[in-house]
């Protein structure tokens, strides 16, 4: 009697199966539900799979089949469970190198738009005269208004005047050249 196939083992006819499906489902059911933590869809697809692998490879005999049962379920829901949890490692993975990808290319639009930014001001000091550049970086260098006035030769009396004059023409030369947006 060794030539018989796995499902004849104990099972012959599918109404014994459907009585053992009956019989031991809810209990199943409930130690799957349990250990997935209430996931009720996902508990029923292992329940199945549980009763699937019953039809096509039963065990031996019938004896402890709840507990035959109960073990294949375990061992479907850790597995379930692991891969469960690879696939939300490797979703999450996916999902902070997007971010990285968005913060670099945020990143790199920022460089962009500042070193555009950066050669609108120099076009822009190029077409000042001599004095009135060397005052505006001097003074946004952080000079003092007697250390600019030393260096370029200004008088120290007028060198507010010759400065706030350098900042209105800048401000009209770049208003002027970005269409009034600043």
């Amino acid at each position: 009697m060794l030539d018989k196939s796995p499902r004849e083992r104990f099972i012959k006819k599918d109404a014994e199966f459907q009585k053992l499906y009956k019989q031991y489902f809810a209990i199943v059911f409930r130690h799957v539900n349990y250990l997935l933590g209430g996931q009720s869809p996902t508990a029923e697809e292992i329940v199945q799979e549980t009763f699937i692998r019953l039809y096509n490879s039963p065990p031996l005999t019938q004896d402890n089949l709840s507990a035959w049962l109960l073990r294949v379920a375990t061992n479907t829901t850790y597995n379930y469970l692991r891969s469960d949890k690879r696939r939300s490692a490797r979703e999450e993975k996916v999902h902070n190198l997007n971010c990285v990808r968005q913060e670099a290319a945020d990143s790199a639009e920022e460089v962009y738009l500042h070193n555009q930014q950066v050669l609108a001001v120099k076009e822009i000091l190029e077409l000042l005269p001599e004095r009135d550049r060397m005052c505006l970086l001097l003074r946004f260098s952080g000079f003092s208004y007697g250390e600019i006035s030393e260096i370029t030769g200004v008088g120290l009396t007028s060198m507010g005047t010759v400065l706030a004059r350098a900042q209105a023409r800048f401000k009209k030369e770049f208003l002027a050249r970005n269409g009034g947006n600043s």
